[in-house]
């Protein structure tokens, strides 16, 4: 049965956006999401390590440490943020000499 009836319905951008980003289910997906990539640069530097080296003020032997990468996600003033991140110098340097964090992203 037809009525006849248009109904018009107009929505704005930005606060569709807003709604979006404060969503009850947003922070959940956003972790997910984040859990997934960091994952991915995890298995994707999982053989490298930084050279081993010899500090002769100290008489230690360093480096010949794995590379870690680790995310996380925040509440911001715009919405949620999630990040992953470098978590330590042996995936500083692995990040540099591969992209793996920009590949690792898809």
């Amino acid at each position: 049965m037809a009525s006849g009836v248009t109904v018009k319905v107009e929505l704005n951008d930005r606060d569709l956006k807003r709604a979006v980003a404060f969503a009850p289910g947003t922070e959940a997906a956003l972790r997910k999401h984040t859990d997934k990539i960091k994952s991915r640069a995890n298995s994707m530097a999982a053989g490298y390590t930084t050279p081993k080296w010899h500090d002769h003020e100290t008489g230690e032997t360093k480096g010949g440490t794995k590379a870690v990468y680790d995310g996380d996600v925040t509440l911001g003033r715009k919405g949620y943020v999630g990040i992953v991140y470098t978590a330590n110098y042996a995936a500083q340097k692995e990040n540099h000499l591969h992209n793996t964090l920009l590949k690792a992203k898809g």
